[in-house]
């Protein structure tokens, strides 16, 4: 068992014997004092290139299952949000979806949301096309957009585990998870701003830099690739009168150090009556 599992087992320990203790069933809670809160855990991070979710699209079977996988990848909804979707849902003309999700509907404001489907739009134009009846030019808009699966019936890990090996990719962690952290990733590489990109996950920004957005090694590539910063000469350049530059490099660096003499403290470098700094007779710029 997981760190993050067995904290998640004391959580509801503690909330059961806090009930109890409230109720005068028992005077202390035994789990009080263990450590409930769980961590973030980035070790199962998995980010899935434009270029392998093409291989995917490429090797689903249908519409609908294209449909899904270019929701969960290019929209960032979770696996279960595209159950609720109808037809009624695509704002076509807004050219945006309208996402419920059952997971952040009790906090207010956040039943719903909108998402932006430019690069969904092709699939969903597709699975329209595939839904429509014989001789029929629209749907209803309380029609389910998926129809294959539903709450009740969506194993989907797998029909989807086959379109992987399908594609010739090695099935990755949290498949699910990992498609939406990866258009959150893709979203912010594109330079969105992350607080809408936030929005349009669904979570906020807090939840977006401690769980999904990944740092791959693309990033580093990128920064590499960009020009190097030039600095300036070792010693600096100063103008001349004629307006040419000429270089100015440090030959000696003093170093204040008390000395201690009868009557007072003097620092080397200072002069009084009778007494003379050191310093090289050839300190001067160097042309």
């Amino acid at each position: 068992m997981s760190e993050n599992a067995k904290r998640k087992h004391i959580s509801i320990c503690k909330t059961f014997f806090n009930a109890a203790k409230r109720r005068g069933l028992i005077e202390n809670n035994p789990f009080e004092s263990q450590v409930s809160a769980t961590e973030a855990n980035r070790s199962r991070d998995y980010y899935l290139t434009p270029g392998d979710t093409s291989k995917l699209l490429e090797a689903a079977p249908d519409a609908q299952w294209r449909l899904l996988i270019s929701l969960w990848r290019l929209a960032g909804l979770r696996k279960m949000e595209v159950f609720s979707l109808t037809w009624g849902d695509v704002k076509w003309d807004q050219r945006k979806l309208l996402v419920r999700s059952q997971k952040t509907a009790h906090r207010e404001g956040c039943e719903m949301r909108y998402v932006p489907i430019r690069d969904v739009r092709q699939y969903l134009e597709d699975a329209f096309q595939a839904a429509l009846p014989d001789r029929q030019r629209s749907l209803p808009n309380d029609a389910k957009i998926i129809t294959r699966f539903s709450p009740t019936n969506n194993n989907l890990d797998k029909p989807f585990g086959k379109i992987i090996e399908a594609a010739g990719m090695i099935p990755w962690p949290k498949r699910f998870q990992n498609l939406r952290a990866s258009c959150e990733t893709q979203w912010l590489k594109d330079g969105e701003r992350a607080d809408l990109v936030a929005n349009w996950i669904g979570h906020s920004v807090k939840v977006q830099n401690l769980n999904y957005v990944q740092h791959t090694a693309e990033d580093v590539d990128a920064f590499n690739r960009k020009p190097v910063f030039q600095g300036g000469s070792p010693g600096g350049t100063v103008d001349t009168r004629n307006g040419a530059k000429r270089q100015e490099v440090v030959t000696q660096v003093v170093t204040l150090k008390p000395r201690k003499t009868l009557g007072s403290s003097v620092f080397a470098g200072e002069t009084q009556e009778g007494d003379y700094p050191e310093q090289d007779s050839n300190l001067q710029p160097a042309v």
